[in-house]
């Protein structure tokens, strides 16, 4: 098999199916990266003993595949929530040591965001309820404060950073940046172009995925569906000198396999080689 990379650009491999044959399958359409998932049922760093983790990068140097990051989607709830949050937490600190063997990739995950209004509705009277909402809230603070220091402690040990994927308000930088998700940002209003300017140095990680008139996540340039300014995106990526390939992000997609194609021949036609 002729396994020159040739392609920069990430694909997330969770979306593919099995993990060996994933990893095959995008070194044989020349792509150079691959974004491993920690919460993949076969790549959970707690479960990969020391030859796990041998074979898995010896396949991919036989592949030439280089990690673009690794993706810990724990649900940012879990981080405070105190049946789940030591859990959590030491699944997203193992993902940040699991990073660091692989050129040190940023780990993407979802940070818990400042709560706006934590706490249950109350039928006692103003000052009572008022009270139960603040003590909720600064408990929920004081949570998220410990859970995102945690994290951020981990991740300068391992010397990795973290790409964070919800916009949490707060997180330190360094070691906590952003992953940018247009599809994301679409959905919200924004303009994903922007966006890349605007995060500066911060800008972390990109995913290259398209939120299509339907409201589905999708392949990017699809003919009459798609919303990313494609030519824009790519160009804002180039010029902040991302360190790192962006990924194609095909969770969620309906045929991951040919999204991809579609996504690489979309991405290429933007600025013809």
């Amino acid at each position: 098999m002729d396994t020159r990379v040739q392609i920069p650009l990430g694909v997330t491999i969770a979306a593919l199916g099995d993990t060996a044959a994933a990893l095959a399958w995008v070194a044989s359409r020349g792509i150079a990266g691959v974004q491993l998932s920690a919460t993949h049922p076969s790549m959970r760093p707690r479960d990969l003993g020391v030859s796990a983790r041998r074979d898995l990068r010896a396949t991919l140097a036989r592949y030439e595949l280089v990690v673009t990051g690794i993706d810990a989607w724990i649900p940012s709830e879990h981080f405070i929530d105190t049946a789940h949050a030591d859990r959590a937490i030491e699944a997203a600190c193992a993902a940040c040591e699991f990073a660091s063997e692989f050129g040190r990739v940023p780990v993407t995950l979802q940070l818990p965001r400042a709560a706006s209004n934590a706490g249950a509705p109350s039928t006692a009277g103003p000052h009572a309820a008022g009270a139960t909402n603040n003590a909720a809230q600064e408990s929920h603070a004081a949570r998220r404060h410990d859970a995102i220091n945690a994290i951020a402690s981990a991740a300068e040990r391992s010397g990795v950073t973290v790409a964070d994927a919800s916009g949490a308000a707060g997180a330190p930088w360094p070691p906590m940046g952003v992953s940018l998700d247009p599809a994301a940002v679409l959905a919200e209003g924004g303009d994903p172009v922007n966006m890349v300017s605007q995060l500066g140095p911060r800008l972390v990680s990109a995913r290259i995925v398209d939120l299509l008139r339907s409201g589905m996540r999708g392949p990017i340039g699809a003919a009459g569906e798609s919303r990313l300014d494609v030519l824009g995106f790519r160009v804002a990526l180039e010029m902040a000198g991302l360190a790192r390939f962006p990924v194609i992000d095909a969770r969620q997609w309906i045929d991951p396999h040919a999204g991809v194609l579609a996504t690489v021949q979309a991405w290429g036609r933007a600025i013809p080689s």
